[in-house]
């Protein structure tokens, strides 16, 4: 009878299981026959002995040696085994980093995707495609290997030929897997950077997808969590930066399974962007020759928007509440004027988070707006009637700042305690989401260097640590446009 090593060779997933494993590679069989991404094996040298003793430690050396010999004799065979292995990285990679499963606090982001994978995969090829599209292209940017950049645009092609087909049946254009691949196909493109943060490329279709479908067909946990990330994509887009897409009037996708708080602000989203585009339409088309008492309707409507976020955020129930860690200072007085953001908040989970920089978005472009409206002679004459504690240049500056303070945690710098994360790989997800709300405040002109400085290395982190490179975009419109200033 063979010696049997004192520890366990199989899989993490048999190993936490406790049970028995067959140590096929790259896949096991029980991970294949349930369908997931087999995690994978420890080396001899990261076994924990329960008892060492020097038999143990010599038959352990007596196997390391064995398996480095198998190795070194086996390396020829690596030459037919990478598209498969690469294939396998790519899609293990985009899950774990852009997808989360829902718990009873949160609904999750994507969450459905592992099971459409498996459920789907004979008739929903472009769902695994555009995985696989978004996985490469996010590893080709953090790794450089240019072959991954290649495999991500072949599987980006595919995923738009089999969409195409996939749409002309009725059935399929209604189905899960079809709005999931062209989510996907959005985040690949902020991963490759082939779009602007301001655009929301495929929009319109899946505003349209979701109207076909009807309400019955996304009353389940992975339809609902779809329609929720087309909505929340859309009225993020609908504030602050260089070019907002105002939210058409007629939109009327109905969203299930939202909580009170979370639809009321939808709706503030909604009448901020429609004001402030109102008003800053106004003004450019009619110049100096503007109506009084158009104009004061217009600054009415923005300066009621502004007063109803405020009033949305006092009257949250304490459940919605986010933790705020003030920076320790070196000399332990006090964070030092100079510290941006003097403040890091910690939340619950992506999703309440991201709850959290829509809110601080929306404020900046109802702030920035009043700002931008100062000089204007009628913002003079009704500024007389307004409370003087409302010094909306202030006011905006603190408002980038608390975009600022979601840094640290989105980016997984930190934890949900506050602690430093050492040695450990936060999301991708958590810099995805962050990133439009840093693309807002470098917009505008108003922060001040210490905040520029900060953002702009918080955008060269997602490009380069997270593989977004869309971040690079307004990090590089900023630095060109004051470039050609200064040399003009």
């Amino acid at each position: 009878m063979p010696n049997r090593p004192p520890y366990s060779l199989g899989c993490h997933a048999c190993r936490r299981m406790k049970v028995k494993c067959d140590e096929k590679k790259p896949q096991c069989a029980r991970c294949t026959k349930a369908r997931r991404v087999c995690p994978g094996y420890r080396n001899a040298e990261q076994v924990v002995f329960r008892s060492m003793n020097e038999q143990l430690a010599s038959k352990a050396d007596t196997l390391r040696l064995s398996e480095t010999h198998a190795s070194i004799s086996a390396a020829p065979r690596l030459t037919v085994q990478p598209s498969e292995q690469w294939d396998l990285k790519a899609t293990s990679y985009f899950l774990h980093n852009y997808s989360l499963a829902p718990t009873k606090d949160s609904p999750g982001y994507l969450g459905a995707v592992p099971d459409l994978l498996s459920k789907n995969a004979s008739s929903a090829r472009y769902l695994e495609s555009a995985v696989l599209a978004a996985g490469s292209a996010s590893l080709a940017n953090i790794t450089g290997l240019t072959h991954l950049e290649r495999a991500a645009k072949k599987h980006y092609g595919e995923t738009l030929r089999s969409l195409s087909m996939a749409l002309e049946n009725p059935a399929d254009a209604r189905s899960d897997a079809v709005l999931a691949a062209i989510i996907i196909l959005q985040m690949y493109e902020a991963i490759v950077g082939s779009t602007s943060v301001s655009d929301n490329p495929h929009g319109k279709g899946l505003v349209e997808l979701v109207r076909l479908r009807g309400t019955s067909h996304f009353r389940t946990g992975g339809g609902n969590d779809l329609v929720r990330i087309i909505h929340s994509r859309i009225h993020l887009n609908s504030i602050g930066g260089l070019f907002p897409s105002p939210i058409d009037a007629k939109y009327d996708i109905g969203v299930v399974d939202f909580p009170t708080p979370q639809t009321e602000l939808w709706r503030l989203i909604r009448e901020t962007s429609q004001a402030c585009t109102e008003i800053r339409t106004y003004v450019s088309e009619s110049g100096t020759k503007t109506s009084n008492n158009k104009a004061k309707h217009h600054l009415d409507r923005v300066l009621s928007a502004y007063l109803d976020l405020l009033g949305w955020q006092a009257a949250l129930p304490s459940s919605w509440a986010y933790q705020s860690i003030q920076v320790p200072a070196s000399d332990g007085v006090g964070c030092h004027p100079e510290t941006c953001p003097g403040k890091y908040h910690l939340f619950k989970n992506m999703n309440h988070a991201g709850t959290w920089i829509k809110f601080w978005c929306t404020l900046v472009y109802a702030l920035q707006t009043l700002v931008h409206m100062s000089p204007h002679p009628i913002m003079q004459e009704t500024r007389s009637n307004w409370d003087p504690r409302l010094d909306f240049r202030r006011r905006l500056y603190d408002a980038v700042n608390e975009i600022c303070s979601c840094v640290p945690y989105m980016m997984a710098d930190v934890d949900q305690f506050g602690l430093p994360i050492i040695g450990k790989d936060g999301k991708a997800l958590g810099s995805f989401i962050l990133l439009r709300g840093l693309y807002v405040a470098i917009c505008v002109e108003e922060i001040t260097s210490v905040q520029r400085e900060y953002i702009m290395k918080a955008l060269l982190r997602i490009a380069y640590v997270r593989g977004i490179k869309l971040a690079l975009r307004p990090r590089s419109r900023w630095l060109n446009q004051h470039m050609l200033a200064i040399g003009g």
